[in-house]
């Protein structure tokens, strides 16, 4: 199968994340069943036009990925020069598929009928749950500039560009069922058009963890920090802990002085390491951390870092917004808190960092949980299936 794969970055891209890592596990997976992958996306401050790597083609499109109002008018626009490098693309050499990151294949969505291509579309999140999520998180006079900013876009977004990417894709990929549902909700989208698949991962890379062997739990944070992460709730939450604990915090932010400089107005400081962004899978086989922390205020799609902590075999503690639930069975794997509830965290986490036998029991249960259902070869099996539907 000749596939084409449209995204806003790569994983080349400063400022990348976890989708794009995502996608490019993806990418290399379905290479490597022997489907043939060309990945288009925004040049930016790259300085080469194409390249390949582990089997996957990579071209690179001088282009103005913007948010504004009637920004697919502009020539230079990434609606306008995407399509017309697709199409010199597909003219010498047809392509079967068009795998859409979100709206990033908005023009080839657009024009699939002329161009005779089949497109599915995968969903991370939905229009109203970002907004959400921002309204949550204003917390100075610049975010009411943004606050305005973001209401026009979130409005295009949900009026716009959200349902037509949904509504006239072949299929749709949703992450979680809590973004299926939103999708349908929002879009007033057909339940048969969008189909729920788990990102995966190998489970090659993250393997049972022994556990501490020194005094005082470990616990573990990781991901950008940031208010909207949920940084400066866990530091409160920790606060009137008194079990011998340690959190270890991994990532970088725009809140990472408030975190320190909350930590020590909170007087925990001792008891928080902030280590920056370090190579998280030697890392954490050396810190052997005992929970993982999840404090998150964002609606998120299907965060990966809770399927990788299950695979480590660490119970977590999490708040329940947005497709968590997804992947944590409360009691079971970890405990699902109600968002805001700092006090049932608090005591939850109370509950692991002093029950060693509880810690082993739901981390064994999460890591059998993510070798069921959400291992990449899992993952790459449900693709191929809805492709093979979508182009017969």
């Amino acid at each position: 199968m000749n596939i084409a794969v449209f995204i806003k970055l790569t994983t080349f891209h400063k400022g990348s994340g976890g989708l794009e890592t995502q996608s490019r596990s993806l990418c290399e997976e379905l290479a490597k069943r022997g489907h043939r992958i060309t990945v288009f996306s925004t040049k930016k401050e790259l300085d080469i036009d194409e390249k390949s790597e582990n089997l996957v083609r990579y071209v690179f499109i001088t282009s103005e990925y913007k948010k504004y109002l009637f920004a697919r008018l502009n020539k230079n626009s990434w609606f306008k020069k995407s399509l017309e490098k697709f199409q010199e693309i597909h003219k010498a050499d047809s392509f079967d598929l068009v795998l859409s990151q979100s709206v990033s294949a908005e023009s080839i969505i657009e024009n699939k009928k002329k161009l005779g291509v089949k497109v599915v579309s995968v969903a991370h999140g939905s229009a109203a749950s970002e907004y959400i999520t921002f309204l949550k998180n204003i917390k100075n006079l610049k975010d009411f500039y943004w606050f305005a900013r973001n209401t026009q876009y979130f409005l295009r977004q949900f009026f716009g560009r959200q349902r037509r990417y949904v509504l006239h894709s072949d299929k749709v990929i949703a992450v979680s069922n809590y973004v299926k549902t939103a999708l349908i909700n929002e879009c007033f989208a057909d339940d048969r058009k969008i189909e729920v698949v788990s990102n995966g991962v190998d489970p090659k890379d993250f393997d049972l963890l022994e556990g501490s062997t020194d005094d005082g739990v470990k616990l573990l944070f990781l991901g950008r920090v940031e208010k909207s992460k949920g940084i400066l709730t866990i530091l409160k939450i920790i606060s009137d802990i008194k079990n011998d604990y340690v959190l270890h915090v991994v990532g970088e932010g725009p809140d990472l002085e408030d975190a320190k400089r909350i930590s020590k107005k909170m007087r925990v400081s001792d008891k928080v390491v902030f280590h920056g962004k370090v190579p998280y899978k030697e890392f954490v086989k050396n810190l052997k951390p005992d929970i993982f922390v999840f404090p998150t205020q964002r609606i998120e799609g299907f965060p990966m870092v809770l399927v990788e902590s299950m695979l480590l075999g660490l119970p977590v503690v999490a708040f329940n917004l947005g497709g968590v639930t997804d992947a944590i069975e409360n009691e079971k794997t970890g405990y699902l808190i109600k968002a805001g509830n700092n006090k049932e965290f608090k005591l939850k986490l109370e509950s692991l960092i002093g029950n060693l036998e509880l810690r082993n029991k739901l981390g064994l249960a999460g890591r059998e949980k993510a070798l069921s259902e959400f291992t990449i070869g899992k993952m790459i099996d449900t693709y191929e299936k809805i492709f093979m539907e979508v182009l017969k």
